[in-house]
């Protein structure tokens, strides 16, 4: 039987019809470099978000039981203000030694800081951070507001004194004017006025002859403001010595406070340039 032979033909298939690009490989030094700054960006962001959370944190830890002790709404712009808007509510608040003052404004005459009178005298939870105050009273959900106020109208020395430090420690971290002598003290602003500097710089000497406390002002600029009198006694009648101290903490422009807490009688005799309108008129 005669064999029979078979052929094996090879074929050729083409799998692509068209050439694929080929992309270069990367210079690995770039491609480190690159790698490198990417790493450092996200351990940056890392860093500022654990900062955040870290001092929210921080914040929410901040809780104290606090007694609300004096509320009050006031005008802090006076005339300046808009007519939508309500006038500012002051709080001060004591925890232990320490007191916190803070501001609540209301737009668009809102009445979330209204009837907070009733909770003079009460505690409730406070938690604070440098720029804000939260409560929470027993009677509402918690209410955020302000740290810090320019309400002087505080009766309470110490939420007085929270007021004015502040601006007192404006006044320390400026420089001193060359005009100002280097004795004069800062005290807080006036309350009243349409031009309320924010503090003012007092000298004030005992004028025995003339049985007043002469005051000599300047402004933040060193300009000389208008000078101001005071009886030499106190509003309760008690006559002040020549070595008299001033407490610039519970003092401002136009009430001065002794160390011992008494406040001066202020002169409101008549003056012209200086010199009084009725010589033989009494401090009063």
């Amino acid at each position: 039987m005669q064999s029979i032979g078979c052929t094996f033909i090879r074929m050729t298939v083409s799998f692509c019809s068209c050439r694929c690009p080929r992309f270069p490989l990367p210079n690995r030094t770039r491609f480190f470099e690159s790698l490198t700054v990417c790493l450092s960006i996200l351990f940056a962001m890392l860093i500022v978000l654990g900062s955040s959370v870290c001092s929210w944190a921080r914040t929410a830890k901040a809780v104290d039981t606090a007694t609300l002790v004096e509320t009050e709404t006031y005008i802090p712009c006076g005339n300046g203000c808009s007519l939508t808007l309500d006038p500012a509510r002051a709080f001060c608040f004591k925890m232990g030694d320490r007191f916190l003052v803070g501001e609540g404004h209301s737009y668009l005459h809102e009445k979330k800081f209204t009837s907070f009178e009733d909770l003079i005298g009460k505690q409730f939870p406070i938690r604070w951070s440098r720029r804000s105050l939260w409560i929470r009273p027993p009677d509402r959900g918690e209410v955020k507001f302000e740290r810090g106020s320019v309400f002087e109208g505080f009766k309470t020395s110490g939420c007085l004194a929270e007021v004015h430090r502040p601006i007192l420690h404006s006044a320390a971290s400026s420089r001193r004017p060359a005009k100002v002598p280097v004795d004069a003290i800062a005290v807080a602003g006036p309350d009243k006025g349409e031009f309320r500097p924010l503090y003012l710089w007092f000298e004030c000497g005992f004028n025995a002859s003339a049985a007043t406390i002469d005051c000599h002002e300047w402004y933040k600029s060193g300009e000389s403001a208008p000078a101001d009198w005071y009886c030499a006694r106190t509003t309760e009648g008690t006559p002040v010595q020549a070595t008299f101290a001033l407490d610039p903490l519970l003092s401002h422009a136009g009430r001065l406070v002794l160390q011992s807490g008494a406040v001066l009688q202020h002169d409101n005799r008549g003056r012209t340039n200086g010199v009084l309108d009725r010589p033989g008129e009494a401090c009063r």
